[in-house]
């Protein structure tokens, strides 16, 4: 007699949702190795030169910031070789903080630096605050640990663009971490921004990263305030009223990698929030036809990568309920093994680290899963400096998945002779507790 035989009649539907499950997360692998090989074989199309001199404000939010970080950003903008530009830092750090970190700083004459005293809708409602006070016909928006070069407006200055997505660099090494972020970062410039431009697909901007003309930005409505990924929900509002985002490979922004995992688990945490809060709206670009389902995919990429992790858990956890066909399970761990596979040779990441793969995808997770329902978030700037530089212990757990239900349910499934649902989850749990 079969166990729990209530559940027979949705066998068929709960076949379907995995394959769904398995599916998605590995075509998205063979999407992004797909662009990645795009990206390194097409030239750069340069084909917006104008002779202007316009005048830009540079744009950056700052809270909880490292007086080192604020020091060297200040003499990093300070030595661009442009004259008609101002630089706009809007705080929302306390009134204490603010005075111990910005009182001993000596600002040249275009720069400005205001703290709002009642902060309101998070980081959008800074660069909002700062934006009403640019002069600039054209803004730029960078983060606190970004860093540019002395020609930066001089290039810029000569393309033609309503919105544009510029390279980020990381220029950060010193720890295992960084350098596979740094590495990591030269292929998603390559892949989902040169690639996926070159394919005439949406672009969304970076917000450490990213130009914009200021009648533009108020034309769309500005940020949208309390939007945990601000930049990418800005991203989808320009597609939708068919303001295209334009790529320059050749301006760079260059910018820091987090230190820690912890610095990491936090940061992916939060874009994956973001990513989940903006789910409707970006379900919106469907309507738009095969490039607006595309960018619904890469805009809900958070949500794609847990997938596979999530399918394993759920279907194998529950096999001793469920009672598919045992055979089956194994088609999701072929299915994206093959395709990661594919993903891992296409784009050849030398750095190499399972703690990080593992970061990433428990972060992302746990960040998409509050999203949707709409658990409250508190924003988190990642740290910049070194944890001897910020006064922190890094010791601090990472919220990784619990492992101990995981071995729960390996033990239940072994009780009920699911061996092949048992060894998946064993595997699984004992992978994450290397972590």
């Amino acid at each position: 007699m079969e166990f729990f035989t209530i559940v027979n009649p949705f066998k068929d539907f709960l076949i379907v949702l995995l394959a769904l499950f398995s599916v998605a997360p590995s075509v998205w692998n063979i999407l992004q190795a797909y662009y990645y090989k795009v990206g390194t074989r097409t030239q750069f199309r340069d084909t917006w030169r104008e002779k202007n001199e316009r005048f830009y404000s540079i744009i950056v939010a700052v809270r909880n910031e490292g007086k080192e970080t604020i020091k060297e950003l200040i003499n990093n903008l300070a030595s661009i070789d442009y004259d008609k530009y101002e630089v706009i830092i809007v705080s929302d750090d306390t009134e204490s903080y603010f005075k111990e970190v910005f009182s001993a700083v000596t600002l040249p004459a275009n720069f400005r630096v205001v703290r709002r005293e009642s902060p309101k809708g998070g980081k959008a409602g800074a660069l909002n605050f700062a934006v009403n006070l640019a002069k600039g016909d054209y803004l730029v928006f960078l983060d606190a640990d970004a860093r540019v070069g002395k020609g930066f407006f001089q290039k810029l200055n000569e393309k033609s663009y309503l919105a544009s997505a510029l390279r980020i660099r990381i220029y950060s090494d010193e720890t295992t971490l960084q350098r596979y972020y740094k590495e990591f970062t030269e292929k998603v410039m390559l892949a989902l921004f040169k690639g996926r431009y070159f394919l005439n697909l949406p672009i969304f901007p970076n917000g450490s990263a990213f130009s914009i003309r200021k009648s533009v930005l108020l034309s769309v409505g500005g940020w949208k305030e309390g939007a945990i990924a601000e930049d990418l929900e800005l991203g989808i509002r320009l597609f939708l009223k068919d303001v295209k985002v334009v790529f320059f490979e050749d301006i760079i922004v260059y910018s820091k990698a987090p230190y820690t995992l912890y610095d990491l688990y936090k940061q992916i945490e939060r874009w994956s929030y973001g990513s989940s809060q903006i789910f409707l709206l970006s379900a919106k670009m469907v309507r738009k036809g095969i490039s607006g389902l595309e960018g619904f995919i890469y805009a809900q990429q958070w949500g794609l990568y847990p997938l596979f992790l999530l399918t394993l858990i759920v279907f194998n956890g529950l096999e001793f309920l469920l009672e598919l066909d045992q055979l089956l399970l194994l088609t999701p761990l072929l299915v994206y093994g093959i395709s990661t596979v594919i993903y891992a040779l296409v784009l050849g990441q030398k750095e190499g680290d399972l703690r990080v793969v593992l970061t990433i995808l428990n972060a992302s997770v746990a960040g998409y899963s509050r999203g949707l329902f709409r658990i409250p978030y508190k924003w988190r700037v990642t740290p910049k400096e070194k944890k001897e530089e910020r006064g922190e212990d890094d010791t601090r757990k990472i919220n990784f998945l619990k492992i101990i239900p995981i071995f729960l349910l390996s033990f239940i499934n072994a009780v009920f002779s699911y061996w092949l649902s048992c060894i998946v989850l064993l595997g699984l749990g004992v992978i994450e507790s290397l972590v």
